[in-house]
């Protein structure tokens, strides 16, 4: 897992938006309709959005997860601000997915760089701490 753009919103006709995208989402989920492959969950979304990865850096490795982050939001810059500003669209995020390590206390540090260039086009940071299937046990 890397970090992921995530774009969803209740009215959000993400069909229309992706017709004249260059973006290709890994996955993409529209508003009462089934989602493949979420096995337990049963209910339909309640909007409609996308996922997709902006690099392959894993969840060991945060600087490249930023580096590449940075690198996604220079090129797709204009693309993103479409995306923003597209009807429906009630949130953008980066959601940076990051290995529980072990121990009380975790402290991961975003640069400013990325803070501010993120803010700049209105898209939130997420982080989702992850366990391996091991460490569940």
């Amino acid at each position: 897992m890397s970090c992921v753009l995530r774009a969803i919103g209740e009215e959000f006709d993400v069909d229309a938006f992706l017709a004249t995208s260059p973006l290709r989402p890994d996955a993409v989920y529209r508003k009462g309709e089934s989602v493949p492959g979420a096995s337990g969950r049963g209910r339909p979304p309640l909007a409609s959005g996308f996922h997709l990865a902006v690099g392959p850096a894993g969840l060991d490795d945060l600087t490249g997860q930023v580096r590449e982050a940075l690198a996604f939001l220079d090129e797709h810059e204009d693309e993103l601000r479409r995306l923003n500003g597209f009807a429906g669209v009630d949130a953008l995020t980066l959601d940076f997915a990051i290995r529980r390590r072990e121990g009380v206390t975790q402290i991961d540090i975003f640069p400013s760089e990325l803070l501010w260039r993120a803010g700049a086009l209105d898209i939130d940071l997420t982080v989702t701490h992850c366990s391996t299937a091991e460490e569940a046990h």
